[in-house]
């Protein structure tokens, strides 16, 4: 997990999913509520289910710009040579990984790591607090229903039948209310026996919208959202707006009944004014009369210009629809880092699937951005190293098995997850064959993998095609290309080495200097040289220490 898919996640993916959302309802904002309580409802939905939508939708990728990200010729990367070195691995032991340094930009990765994880498990702390919370209290009230002598009563008026709950010890309730999740009940106060038919009437058709619509049900999704995106300040906007949208449009339902506007708003007032529901009832229960929405709800029931028709279906279906058109594309948006090319670098086989984990032109990203996923289960691997140990391949297979049993050092360190991937690979007991195909595959990672056991193997059929690949785009396939170059000795591939004596990556340069110091003669003694100066100080011991250079 990276911090930028943890912004996708909890940030950047929801607030796009909100803010087209709050942008559909200004522009339908004369409309009735029952239309953009449809919208919110769309969202709502989409925001809680947007992690399986991230599986299942194709990335809409956007590429960031990353302050740390520039663009480095090979003759401008002079800035390096404070890395700190550790030296190289014998050649006996160069199953190793091509990269043993410690470096500014690795202790900030690791850094970096660390905060990701850590805002993880506090998002995740506070998530399931309030998750917790806002699920008890639902407990809390329907507990009370059942356990507080409930007597349901069949009330029928012009509003229609509803079932009215009350207890034969009623609770400290002043608002008429709405709960149950799958069964809505309409709860009354204490007052309601004094109230007149015509505010009973009103409070009914109010609280028969809710329940119509499962307010109750809408209103715990739209809490759970809030909750689980608690660090996202829009989705909290759009539980609320959703909360506003359904009162307003059960208003809309008693306006439409025939109530003048002005005697039902001071209705409101009234049942607010009185309003002392008990703590955690108001959570749970969808109560007529909520202070933080009262002020627009009035001004929206006595302002002319807003409609208060009801929508009808085929409306409220093709707001669906163009909420989901909207929503959809919303919740693909992926924001990446972007990506930068090496100047000069030319794509020459395939596509690179996998993008250049190395944001700064230079070898400075985690070793781990070169692991393959691999899933194999144990006794699948143990039939495939002993078809490999008793194929054509099997000099090259007791040597993997030697990795096969190396314990990492460190988390760069691939050695076995290579081997255990190599073995993977083993048809009808060969091994060479299918890493040869492995190296024109369309994910560097695989081609790396391949030709670090093509180094091991040292077969010369795999020179051609690993010549190519020392002047590929990504610096890790560069630098494992010409390690297996310089294991092989192949005078084929002098010119490509001669190339990468100035490749950017100083990893590359180094396998580079040790061909041609394997190689002797006068013209590669003379290359080797040339790097005497070179500005990583892994390049220059390894300058040093080829014979016959001074």
């Amino acid at each position: 997990m990276t911090t930028l898919a943890l912004v996708n996640a909890l940030l950047l993916k929801p607030a796009a999913l909100a803010a087209a959302a709050l942008g559909m309802t200004a522009v339908m904002r004369r409309t009735g509520a029952s239309a953009r309580h449809a919208v919110w409802t769309v969202t709502i939905g989409a925001l809680l289910a947007l992690p399986l939508l991230a599986l299942v939708l194709p990335d809409l990728r956007i590429r960031s710009l990353d302050a740390g990200v520039r663009r480095v010729s090979v003759a401008a990367q002079n800035s390096f040579d404070t890395h700190v070195v550790v030296p190289a691995a014998p050649k006996a032991s160069r199953f190793q990984s091509v990269e043993r340094t410690l470096t500014p930009s690795d202790a900030g990765a690791d850094r970096d790591h660390r905060v990701t994880w850590t805002a993880f498990l506090v998002w995740a702390l506070v998530a399931v607090l309030l998750v917790s919370r806002r699920i008890a209290a639902e407990v809390r009230v329907h507990r009370m229903v059942r356990e507080m002598g409930v007597r349901v009563e069949f009330h029928h008026s012009n509003a229609g039948s509803v079932r009215m709950v009350k207890f034969d010890s009623d609770p400290d309730l002043a608002s008429p209310a709405v709960v149950g999740l799958i069964h809505p009940m309409v709860l009354l106060p204490r007052a309601a026996a004094s109230w007149s038919e015509t505010d009973l009437e009103a409070m009914l058709a109010h609280e028969l919208g809710h329940a119509a619509r499962r307010d109750c049900l809408t209103n715990l999704c739209a809490d759970l959202a809030a909750s689980v995106y608690w660090c996202n300040p829009l989705v909290r906007l759009a539980a609320r707006r959703l909360r506003l949208e359904g009162e307003r449009a059960c208003d809309e339902r008693v306006l439409h009944g025939g109530t003048d506007p002005r005697a039902y708003a001071e209705l409101l007032l009234r049942v607010a004014h009185a309003d002392r529901c008990e703590p955690g009832l108001t959570t749970a229960a969808t109560a007529m009369s909520r202070v933080r929405e009262l002020e627009s709800r009035l001004v929206a029931l006595l302002d002319g210009r807003v409609s208060h028709e009801p929508v009808s279906r085929g409306v409220a279906a093709l707001l669906v629809a163009v909420g989901v058109a909207i929503t959809l594309p919303a919740a693909a948006l992926t924001v990446s880092a972007a990506e930068v090319p090496i100047v000069g670098a030319k794509v020459l086989i395939g596509q690179v699937m996998a993008p250049e984990p190395d944001r700064r032109g230079d070898s400075l990203a985690s070793p781990a951005s070169e692991r393959v996923p691999l899933r194999i289960d144990e006794r699948q691997l143990d039939r495939r190293v002993a078809d490999a140990l008793s194929g054509e391949d099997s000099v090259l297979a007791s040597r993997l098995l030697v990795a096969l049993r190396h314990t990492p050092t460190d988390e760069g360190d691939l050695v076995r997850e290579r081997a255990r991937w190599v073995f993977a690979q083993t048809t009808n007991g060969r091994l060479i064959t299918p890493l040869l195909e492995s190296l024109s595959d369309g994910d560097w990672r695989v081609q790396a993998y391949a030709a670090w056991a093509l180094a091991i193997a040292g077969d010369a059929r795999a020179v051609p095609q690993l010549v190519p690949l020392v002047r590929h785009p990504v610096w890790r396939l560069r630098a494992m290309a010409a390690y297996a170059l310089r294991e092989s000795g192949d005078r084929r591939a002098f010119d490509a080495m001669r190339a990468a004596l100035g490749d950017p990556a100083w990893q590359v340069r180094v396998e580079a200097v040790e061909y041609f110091a394997a190689q002797g003669g006068d013209d590669a003694r003379e290359l080797i040289r040339q790097r005497l100066d070179d500005r990583h100080i892994a390049v220059r011991l390894a300058v040093q220490s080829a014979r016959g250079i001074h």
